[in-house]
């Protein structure tokens, strides 16, 4: 970008209007401008970094745990809590295409933007605007949230393949309810662990296949072992275990095609199970 570029962008800012025109080129001239790639990193949840950001070309995404909250376009700004509070960074920021930004350190800031009253009124009705129109998002995805797991929770249950999160520690977290097939209710085997029903040792080497971290093509499949039945149920005693056979997949908190990236913030949330039982001869 040329400088005419950058100064037209910058007067599309809401409180450009409330600076002199050598008041915006002496912000070009003291701030640095900082040019990102397509997917690049701005900066990082809980990082220290300070510094505003006015986006003069280009568009960003705001994520929070890696869920996208907020994009932000030529003309807007974000960042500037870290030179109002001292605070680690709450979001991460991701430019979306290659993006040009001005970066106002907290001096510049402090000159042109901080001790004028007009601004920091300016700037409060922005981030209020934003509030609300976070909060209307957030309820709005809330409710279809809810709905589309009251419905998908539905499909599973009629899935006659059992079903079982276990979470990275290897308790489980959900089973629908085709785990009755081992004489069990659903809700008996929450937070129980899946050592419990699992008929084996679950050593590091085992663990590796049936709890698995992998996802994709990596992830296994077809794997055979056994899971005891309810111990306090009529079907203990005459099937004691079942055999099934068993795909399992890797849960983590970003979307598949982040998981195998370098250097990318994830966290496991799990293994998700979907077991097929072997047909079962019962000679009484």
């Amino acid at each position: 970008m040329d400088r005419q570029q950058k100064l037209t962008a910058l007067k599309l800012v809401s409180f450009s209007n409330l600076l002199q025109e050598d008041e915006l080129n002496h912000l070009l001239d003291s701030c640095e401008c900082v040019s990102l790639k397509a997917g690049e990193l701005l900066f990082a949840d809980q990082s220290l970094k300070e510094g505003m950001y006015i986006v003069l070309n280009g568009s960003l995404k705001i994520y929070k745990k890696h869920r996208h909250i907020a994009s932000r376009s030529v003309g807007e700004f974000f960042g500037e809590m870290s030179l109002l509070e001292t605070h680690p960074r709450s979001a991460n920021v991701r430019a979306v295409t290659d993006s040009v930004l001005l970066e106002i350190d907290r001096a510049i800031f402090n000159q042109l933007i901080g001790s004028n009253p007009k601004i920091i009124w300016d700037i409060s009705k922005t981030l209020s605007k934003r509030q609300r129109e976070d909060l209307d998002v957030i309820d709005t995805g809330y409710r279809e949230l809810k709905r589309s797991e009251e419905k998908y929770r539905h499909i599973v249950n009629l899935i006659s393949d059992l079903i079982i999160q276990v979470d990275p520690n290897g308790v489980i977290e959900f089973a629908n309810e085709s785990i009755r097939v081992l004489g069990y209710e659903a809700k008996e085997l929450i937070d129980r662990p899946f050592s419990k029903i699992y008929n084996g040792e679950l050593d590091d080497d085992r663990k590796h296949h049936v709890l698995t971290r992998r996802t994709g093509l990596r992830a296994p499949t077809d794997m055979e072992f056994s899971l005891n039945t309810n111990p306090n149920s009529s079907l203990h005693d005459l099937v004691p275990n079942m055999s099934f056979v068993v795909s399992a997949s890797g849960i983590w908190n970003v979307p598949q095609e982040m998981i195998l990236e370098k250097n990318t913030e994830k966290e496991l949330l799990g293994t998700l199970l979907v077991a097929r039982a072997e047909k079962i001869d019962l000679q009484i």
